[in-house]
């Protein structure tokens, strides 16, 4: 298939956003970090939640931050932020873990010179964050495959050396889905990066880029590899905070617009695929900024835990508060976030984190205070995706009657 002409990357979309909202020297880094002093920070003290009614020791809640760019190997005109000052905005934010992604480009597997390059500068930005780290944050380096015609892709928590070496150069030219089919293989985990970033009718030209999962939002035909990725990701970005501060923000007025219609999304496609998906959330930062955009429960504060969760789909996002979702089948154990619960004519629900908002199947159904238990109706005879917005946050899916 022909790939046309590469694009825009969301870090230039939001070059021109910061500079059409008024910031001082446009298309600049001091434009971007200046446009996102004010975008929302969470709170930083997540608590411990579940251990009373769970009967289980207490998982903890770790913030982190799903999508970052670094330079390098990031490019210096994408990236103005190199290990040093991303060790030192991580500890500055509290972040408990934060994945790096740097550009990759679309099909780097079928070229050797392209694989020995990713290799080599993950290795040596690996060395550089242990060699700089306190220990406060845990740093997973991964990458954001980065194909601009179709979608881009995180890809985190896999050794990339030994995926490369379970797939020769010719193998992955002929079949290309095999190198995300390696990448989970061992262990990795896939995020569709801003899958509804799509172009916007503006008059600033970066805004009319078209950033989103074509899988998602074409009816087109998408190459073999990317259509794979669409039914092997364990993970959708919902919250990307460039895409909810800058273009929803300042260029239509709706802050939440995007994220909700993600959330959305994900839950559709969880009944229309019937598997699990993970909502998370990047601050997509190419500049001096950070923020905590994903929780996740974890058993605990290792980089095994964090990913688990993620898999299990123990995880909230925007703030942690939506991480205390709780349901059970009335007289049953509490499920946190990623649960599953049998079929069932109703399910209570709470949250002691905050007051709640539950949907199922992507439809409001209810609201109760903080630790509030009420009762939701739910079709005993079909799969539904239950989760909640508590606070300023955002929960992950708690799954009733699903057969996976």
């Amino acid at each position: 298939m022909t790939r046309p002409a590469p694009q825009t990357g969301t870090f230039a979309l939001a070059f021109a956003l910061a500079a059409a909202v008024g910031c001082v020297r446009p298309m600049s880094h001091y434009a971007i970090e200046t446009a996102m002093t004010s975008a929302y920070r969470p709170a930083s003290d997540a608590p411990l939640l579940g251990a009373a009614d769970l009967g289980v020791a207490p998982d903890v809640v770790l913030a982190g931050d799903m999508h970052c760019h670094v330079s390098p190997p990031d490019h210096p005109l994408e990236a103005s932020r190199d290990a040093a000052a991303t060790v030192a905005l991580a500890r500055d934010e509290k972040l408990d873990f934060l994945v790096l992604t740097p550009h990759v480009p679309a099909l780097f597997f079928e070229d050797a010179t392209l694989r020995e390059t990713v290799v080599a500068e993950q290795q040596s930005l690996r060395r550089e964050l242990a060699a700089r780290s306190d220990g406060k944050t845990i740093f997973v380096v991964g990458m954001e495959y980065t194909d601009h015609a179709y979608g881009h892709v995180g890809v985190s928590f896999a050794d990339m050396a030994r995926v490369l070496a379970d797939l020769p150069v010719e193998e992955a030219h002929a079949h290309p889905a095999r190198f995300f089919e390696k990448v989970v293989a061992h262990g990795g985990v896939l995020v569709i990066n801003h899958p509804l970033s799509l172009p916007l009718d503006s008059s600033v030209s970066m805004a009319r880029a078209d950033l989103s999962f074509r899988a998602f939002t074409s009816p087109d035909p998408v190459p073999d590899e990317m259509a794979a990725v669409a039914h092997m990701a364990q993970g959708i970005e919902v919250y990307n905070m460039v895409v909810t501060h800058l273009r929803d923000r300042y260029l239509l007025r709706d802050t939440p617009r995007t994220l909700l219609a993600t959330l959305a999304l994900t839950d559709r496609q969880i009944l229309s695929q019937q598997r699990r998906l993970t909502p998370v959330g990047g601050s997509d930062s190419h500049v001096a900024y950070l923020r905590a955009t994903t929780f996740v429960r974890a058993r605990d504060r290792s980089e095994e835990a964090i990913r688990d969760a993620l898999v299990s789909g123990r995880t909230c996002v925007r703030a942690p508060e939506a991480c205390s979702f709780e349901a059970r089948v009335p007289g049953d154990a509490w499920q946190t976030v990623g649960g599953t619960l049998p079929a069932s004519k109703a399910i209570d629900v709470r949250a002691p984190g905050g007051a709640l908002e539950v949907l199922v199947n992507g439809v409001s159904v209810a609201t109760a205070e903080a630790s509030e238990i009420v009762q939701i109706p739910v079709n005993s005879r079909d799969c539904n995706v239950v989760r909640a917005r508590v606070g300023e946050g955002y929960s992950a899916p708690i799954y009733v009657g699903c057969s996976f």
